[in-house]
């Protein structure tokens, strides 16, 4: 057996060529033993009931939910204008604003439908 001080005066070859010359014994039955110990140790990990991960979150949303029912307030929306006039003039651009948008995208479609009943037309013919 060396001491510390000569195993750190050896280099890395020197330290391989020791490792492979001297082969540590090992106990009979040992690879066994440890095929067990791992497979005892694999059902023991499987019959313990393990503690759900999302309790805890599932806590804390619920007192999050909890603490914004409190802390917001209980009232309706504000109403933003003092004229009805005035309002109903925004509402009307509102509207026609997403009357504008639904128009575009109905004319998008239109144009997509030509093309998207070819691949249909083909298969019509196709199973005919």
């Amino acid at each position: 057996m060396k001491t510390l001080e000569e195993i750190e005066r050896l280099s890395l070859e020197e330290l391989e060529q020791e490792a492979t010359r001297a082969a540590a014994p090992v106990p009979d039955g040992l690879q066994e033993r440890l095929r067990q110990t791992l497979a005892a140790r694999e059902l023991a990990d499987a019959a313990r009931p393990r503690p759900t991960r999302w309790i805890p979150y599932a806590s804390l949303a619920v007192a999050a939910a909890a603490a914004a029912i409190i802390a917001l307030p209980q009232h309706g929306p504000k109403d933003t204008f003092d004229d009805p006039r005035l309002a109903y003039a925004e509402v009307e651009k509102v509207f026609r604003t997403i009357s504008d948008k639904m128009n575009e995208g109905v004319a998008l479609v239109r144009e997509a439908e030509a093309s998207a009943e070819i691949p249909q037309n083909i298969l019509n013919k196709t199973q005919k």
